[in-house]
């Protein structure tokens, strides 16, 4: 998704993971926090690089879940008290970007 400039839905991401063998990550909080936070530090031990879940989004409002939010401003991520997370994701597709 990323690599296309594109979002996915938490549900959209708990749909595909069922397809893949995970069928027990339903799309709100639990398992799926986790899991994306988990995403965040992959190759990020330090935080600095994009985010990859800022591309994850609720279905109504197109945007990160208030948990992206509390993750970004927490330790190794600490963004800034000016940080949104619409630049997160232009960076996320910026990175992830095909040539």
């Amino acid at each position: 998704m990323a690599r296309q400039g594109q979002t996915i839905t938490y549900g959209e991401l708990s749909a595909e993971l069922k397809e893949l063998g995970f069928d027990s990550i339903p799309p709100h909080r639990g398992v799926m926090t986790f899991l994306l936070k988990d995403v965040c530090l992959y190759r990020n031990e330090d935080g600095r690089a994009p985010m990859l879940s800022a591309i994850v989004v609720n279905k109504a409002t197109r945007e990160p879940s208030d948990q992206f939010s509390a993750l970004a401003r927490s330790l190794p991520f600490s963004r800034q008290a000016d940080w949104n997370w619409w630049d997160e994701q232009q960076q996320v597709f910026a990175q992830h970007r095909e040539d």
